[in-house]
């Protein structure tokens, strides 16, 4: 007898093959991050990854099985094993286990429990009962005859086949949270899954440089003439503990977390993808450190746009391959990316075990709606414990974040780096602000105007007032334009803002808030609650000293959009009697980060649907089943998505072709392009719409749950969701 045991058909692979890759990255990640792996479990070093070993080595051995065999066989086009058994009942990976030769590594029950489950639970399928009859039959009729030809095919050693090992993984045996053995499982399991699956993609576990992100930060900023700032030096004194800065905007909060990152793994996450793309752009361009990913779920098309004309799109795919298996020394990220590990999904180890020895830093947590920062606390609490470190940095922090994770017994450092810089004198206007178009208008004559509203439809109807009145150099942003559309938006505020003696208005909504680098002459804003409307200030006078004598801050509070679905009512109101008290002054950084402070306390807070819905997700995250949320599931509620991507009848009809094309499409490769260029053409908009705007949208023939919209688009003003002059629909997209 002689022929081969596949592990996969595309590409072809054998099972040892396969094996020895992982054990190749296993190889890597101990060399790598040992220490830092196991330095919250109690067990030896040497045999943690004695025993990662024998998961990696005989995690596919069930693979041998006929039923497998004849699958990947039928796929190959090659003769079928001769077999009475099929691959429907009975999968690979609920036999590999009976192969691990306890015995021969001597280990204790704990041990075979915790290397059983890792292999019988590393593909997580929904199975209840294993047919112990029929894995019997198998192991008599399939495998034992042909034992010594798998033993020197995938060189390794067996025992005596049997089911007892099924006692150890089924039902109430499963190691779940509250277990002793949890943690070591979800470390085990977790490194076993990203082994498995940087093998598969054929790509190297880590990324093995020894180049320190926080080497290239210091000398990015010697080159610059900066010196450490207290913000800086704090940082850099702090490296191996968890942090929680507040520091002014200008205080080079991203060059101090990177200083703090230090040479260890690291994962950036910011709210709003274009803030994640310049930070991207800003470590790999400006600091000029390569080891760094792009992670969210449109990183393939901006790549395409970025790289040189040069690059393939082999290239970019390698790339965003490297940065999905988490290969980077720096990942780049939307949160929705990494924390749905909280939920527990089917496969959450995989996230988890790899911030066990990683850094996370959360940039702007105040942008968070309450329920996504009790996960993102929540998600703090669990890498605290698992061994992982994060930085919080903000330039205001709700003080209700800080308690909660007091109270979860997570120990951190906490320190504040106020800037004295006087940067903005604000004034409080009772009405509306379309009642001054002509002052805005007036003004942007000679100075860099920024409008925010607090929805899309508020900046839509301010723009086309600004251009009745004549408004020149006038543009329009937010977030329901198509993708091309969109970044060439994004790009040219960021370029208006720069130029000298370039004046004129931009409109745009809450999408500018986080750390996105642009400084404007005058501010007009619609009244939102204070740390949003804080975020705001910073894009006016970013770094610069204000003297002037009037405000170069209005905040109009009569008729506000948004309140009570973009804003809590109570939290919005509060903030106007907080404010109140400086109108017509310079509002001081110190004043900025003490009045956010007060606004949510528990006392200003208690009563309002703000503070429910964070208690309400803290009893939901506290009382999570585990593996009963989808990794689809879990990642839907951390984008906050209640959304339907549409695309104008217009847009379609001009790239019907396209659509056509892509169905017709039978090569892989191209196919994916080909759907990669239609999702830059639809937009996301508020899920509710889709009912209010029954008679005007309908299912997109090509495209699984998406949708065709026949309403008005074009690329100066977007997607207008306005059926005629009596009604408009209120718009939640920022």
């Amino acid at each position: 007898m002689s022929y081969t045991y596949y592990a996969k058909s595309n590409p072809v692979e054998t099972i040892k093959e396969h094996t020895d890759k992982l054990l190749e990255n296993l190889q890597i990640l101990r060399n790598k991050y040992s220490s830092k792996i196991i330095k919250v479990i109690d067990i030896d070093e040497e045999r943690f990854w004695e025993l990662m070993e024998v998961v990696c080595k005989y995690h596919d051995t069930g693979k041998v099985f006929s039923g497998f065999q004849n699958v990947i066989r039928q796929k190959l086009k090659e003769q079928l094993l001769q077999t009475t058994f099929n691959n429907s009942e009975i999968k690979h990976e609920q036999i590999s286990p009976m192969f691990v030769p306890c015995k021969k590594y001597n280990m204790t029950q704990d041990e075979r429990k915790l290397v059983y489950q890792a292999i019988f639970y590393h593909h997580e399928r929904d199975v209840e009962h294993i047919n112990r009859q029929l894995l019997k039959q198998i192991i008599q009729e399939d495998i034992n005859p042909n034992i010594e030809y798998i033993k020197q095919e995938l060189q390794v050693e067996t025992e005596e086949l049997k089911t007892f090992y099924l006692g150890l993984v089924e039902g109430q045996s499963r190691i779940k949270e509250g277990d002793n053995l949890y943690t070591k499982y979800c470390l085990m399991k977790g490194l076993l899954h990203r082994l498995d699956h940087c093998s598969s993609a054929n790509i190297l576990v880590e990324n093995e440089t020894n180049d320190e992100i926080a080497d290239f930060v210091a000398n990015f900023m010697k080159n610059q003439n900066f010196k450490p700032n207290e913000l800086q030096e704090f940082s850099l004194e702090n490296q191996d503990k968890n942090l929680i800065v507040i520091g002014s905007t200008g205080m080079g909060k991203t060059e101090s977390s990177l200083l703090w990152s230090k040479n260890d793994k690291t994962f950036f996450t910011l709210p709003l993808r274009i803030s994640i793309n310049a930070i991207y752009d800003r470590i790999k361009q400006n600091i000029e450190y390569t080891h760094v990913g792009l992670l969210h779920s449109t990183a393939i098309d901006y790549l395409e746009e970025k790289e040189n004309e040069d690059k393939t799109d082999e290239y970019e795919l390698e790339k965003i391959k490297q940065s999905r298996n988490l290969y980077e020394k720096i990942t780049t990220c939307t949160i929705d990316q990494i924390f749905p590990f909280v939920f527990k999904y089917k496969g959450y180890e995989k996230i988890y075990a790899t911030l066990s020895y990683s850094k996370t830093i959360i940039d702007e947590i105040q942008a968070y709606s309450p329920e996504i920062v009790a996960i993102i606390l929540k998600g703090l609490q669990m890498i605290n414990n698992i061994g992982g470190k994060f930085m919080i940095m903000t330039a205001t922090l709700p003080r209700i974040y800080k308690q909660k994770l007091e109270e979860m017994g997570v120990e951190f450092e906490y320190k504040q780096f106020i800037k004295h810089t006087k940067r903005h004198k604000i004034q409080l206007l009772e009405k509306q602000i379309d009642e001054d178009i002509d002052k805005i208008c007036e003004k942007s004559k000679n100075n860099k105007v920024l409008i925010i509203a607090n929805t899309i439809n508020k900046a839509i109807e301010l723009y086309n007032k600004l251009k009745e009145q004549g408004a020149e150099n006038i543009n329009l942003l937010h977030s329901r334009f198509k993708q091309d559309d969109r970044s060439k938006k994004e790009n040219n505020i960021k370029e208006f803002s720069k130029q000298e003696n370039v004046f004129g208005i931009w409109i745009t909504t809450q999408i500018v808030e986080a750390s996105l680098d642009i400084d404007f002459d005058l501010l007009y804003t619609e009244m939102s609650t204070l740390d949003s409307l804080f975020q705001r200030l910073g894009r006016c006078y970013r770094s610069r000293k204000y003297d002037g004598k009037e405000s170069n801050i209005k905040i109009y509070t009569n008729q506000v959009s948004g309140i009570g679905f973009v804003y809590d009512k109570e939290i919005f109101e509060n903030s106007i009697k907080l404010l109140k008290n400086y109108n017509g002054e310079i509002l001081e950084e110190k004043i900025k980060i003490d009045l956010v402070d007060k606004l949510y306390s528990e006392q200003m807070l208690e009563g309002t649907n703000f503070y429910k819905k964070f208690k309400e997700a803290f009893f939901i995250l506290d009382n999570i089943i585990d593996y009963n949320t989808s990794k689809k599931d879990a990642q839907k509620i951390l984008r906050n998505i209640d959304n339907i991507d549409v695309i104008p009848k217009s847009v379609y009809d001009q790239n019907i072709n396209l659509f056509e094309e892509y169905e017709n499409e039978k090569d892989i490769s191209k196919k994916s392009k080909k759907r990669r260029e239609i999702n830059k053409l639809f937009i996301s908009i508020n899920s509710s719409n889709k009912y209010k705007l029954n008679g005007y949208i309908i299912p997109c023939p090509y495209i699984k749950n998406k949708f065709i919209i026949d309403t008005k688009y074009n690329n100066e003003i977007g997607l207008l969701l306005k059926i005629d002059e009596d009604y408009e629909i209120a718009s939640r997209e920022l």
